[in-house]
């Protein structure tokens, strides 16, 4: 019979968890890590694994939401700093930062392989109350920083999304590629906004 851990125990073994989990989430994918590899390298029983998360679905729903969070924050940021330059210009430098942290962080890799594959694993319920697409927070970052879309919030979040995705293909586009994006970037964003 184990011990039980202690609150602050099981504080630091679920972030241990959430940091290991993203680091496979970015070099191994979600279907190669298992959750024996995960807990070995936490060091607890694979059965304490349970405690933490129902699921390794769970697990790595969580790394998504933290991602998601973070981008929000990042970008949030960077609206608040660039409070007073016109409105194109703030999500210019919004979607630049936002860019810049998926680019740093690796993120992408895991959010383009299997973001799709564990949101068709996750139950309902837990998608209806917990889950928040990229539009959700686009929108909400606009409203909250009002800023006004010329044609609407569906295009700008769209076309938002679509500038993050030169992200996964920054090597393909080359040594050019921080040029290319604030091209893209500042232009799509002078056609969206007042």
């Amino acid at each position: 019979m184990g011990l039980a851990f202690t609150d602050y125990e099981t504080e630091q073994l679920r972030k241990a968890l959430l940091k290991e989990t993203r680091r496979c989430a970015v070099t191994l994918g979600m279907k190669k890590t298992f959750v024996d590899q995960l807990t070995k390298a936490v060091g607890i029983a694979k059965g304490s694994f349970y405690k933490f998360y129902e699921s390794k679905e769970m697990l790595f729903f969580a790394v998504l939401e933290n991602i998601h969070s973070e981008l929000y924050g990042v970008a949030d940021r960077a609206l608040r700093e660039s409070d007073g330059l016109p409105p194109s210009e703030r999500a210019a430098k919004a979607v630049l930062a936002v860019c810049q942290r998926l680019s740093d962080t690796g993120d992408m890799i895991f959010i383009e392989n299997d973001a799709k594959l564990l949101l068709e694993r996750l139950p309902e319920d837990v998608k209806s109350i917990h889950y928040h697409d990229g539009e959700t927070h686009i929108r909400q970052l606009l409203e909250k920083h009002d800023l006004v879309p010329k044609h609407g919030a569906p295009l700008a979040a769209a076309t938002v999304r679509g500038l993050i995705l030169t992200v996964s293909h920054k090597e393909q586009i080359g040594g050019l590629y921080p040029q290319v994006l604030e091209t893209l970037v500042y232009g799509a964003c002078r056609e969206l906004f007042k």
